[in-house]
């Protein structure tokens, strides 16, 4: 169960509590006091609170936390924010900054909302709700033997930070892969107005008449193209990257490995020891999907490669494999957190030209199912 607190208050106010990072032997916020109450800050606090006052993240590399904090209290003494305090059984952290003088979305409101839109695959992550829609014209079609069909998502910030978007979205009906595309090429902003509207109004507005033809022909063109044009070694190992991060993080689900590090070879992942095979197996799908790259090129290490090199060589797939590979951890295999993650990379891939654009003229079958279907998460699917 989630709850959501607002409290005005000036900076001046705000008192954090440092101890120290035992690896880096630097000082690290431990909790930050709000009208004496400790929270736990997030990651999207600190974002807000710099792009609320116009600093960049890497200013706490040259002042502490307390010196920054006295420095804003300083110049804007009698300044009010909105904080959103985010109350679950985890916990309760400090969620985003925003100016009073700006709208924010009542949860319970949303969600009713949601419910009456007919709102799919709801879910809440990091001051941020999301639900999948019908357009008004749902259309499927069909790409390298697959439907797909139109569909779009709403990802509204709770605490105040940001405004509500629309992405374009498809679903593979196969295997109800779902694909976000998060990327301004396939967003639309949703306008609130003032503090004291009625913000309801705005998004039913658009829930109720949402339509795009363009964008979804964009799309739609953009993931044929994909179809044949090879994925390059930067699109890959991007992607790796992406599914690193998400892995370590504690956003995939499906392993019992806690970390992925640099020290594991390919051949570990692909043929680990016997049954008890080492490493994740969403990365050794990936590798089977790609290939071993550095085996392919003769070289130890990928990176050694620079990104303009990685943008002429491809690997073993097609773009379209690796946006449905991504899509099929996004959807079956990740948190909220990680499917967002992972649906950036996607929407950034397809909403800029391939590397290797329309470099071949015919495709194979692709796959249906990338991934071992048992390690799907029941309780997370929504297939229990």
């Amino acid at each position: 169960m989630v709850a959501f607190d607002y409290k005005f208050v000036p900076v001046r106010e705000m008192r954090v509590e440092t101890i120290e990072n035992q690896k880096t032997g630097r000082p690290k916020v431990d909790r930050l006091f709000v009208e004496g109450e400790p929270l736990k800050p997030s990651t999207r606090f600190w974002t807000s609170l710099a792009s609320r006052f116009h600093f960049g993240d890497n200013i706490f590399n040259y002042f502490t936390h307390h010196e920054v904090f006295d420095r804003i209290a300083e110049k804007h003494n009698n300044v009010q924010v909105r904080v959103c305090v985010e109350r679950s059984d985890e916990g309760n952290r400090l969620m985003g900054v925003s100016n009073p003088s700006r709208p924010v979305v009542d949860y319970k409101e949303l969600m009713d909302l949601v419910e009456r839109y007919d709102g799919q695959s709801v879910n809440y992550a990091d001051g941020i709700m999301e639900s999948t829609h019908l357009p008004r014209v749902s259309n499927n079609f069909g790409v390298a033997g697959d439907v797909f069909g139109h569909r779009f998502v709403m990802s509204t910030p709770i605490d105040g930070y940001g405004k509500p978007c629309m992405y374009l979205s498809l679903l593979r009906q196969i295997c109800a892969n779902g694909m976000v595309g998060y990327s301004a090429a396939f967003r639309q902003d949703i306008p609130l107005g003032r503090a004291n509207d009625v913000v309801s109004h705005s998004i039913a507005r658009q829930l109720d008449g949402f339509n795009n033809d363009e964008g979804f022909a964009a799309l739609r063109q953009r993931l044929e193209l994909s179809t044949k044009s090879w994925c390059s070694v930067n699109e890959s190992q991007k992607l790796y990257k992406t599914l690193i991060k998400a892995h370590n993080s504690g956003m995939l689900m499906g392993t019992d490995d806690p970390t992925l590090g640099k020290s594991k070879s390919v051949h570990d992942w692909l043929l680990g020891s016997g049954e008890a095979s080492l490493g994740s197996p969403i990365m050794r799908a990936f590798h089977t999907m790609t290939g071993d790259t550095s085996q392919t090129y003769g070289l130890a290490n990928i990176d050694a490669l620079s990104v303009k090199k990685q943008r002429t060589l491809p690997v073993r797939c097609m773009v379209y494999d690796a946006v449905n590979f991504a899509t099929e951890v996004a959807t079956h295999y990740a948190t909220p957190a990680g499917a967002r993650l992972l649906n950036s990379w996607v929407g950034g891939t397809i909403g800029e030209e391939y590397d290797l654009e329309n470099t071949q003229d015919s495709f194979n079958d692709f796959s249906d199912f990338y991934i071992d279907r048992k390690l799907a998460v029941a309780e997370l699917t929504g297939s229990k």
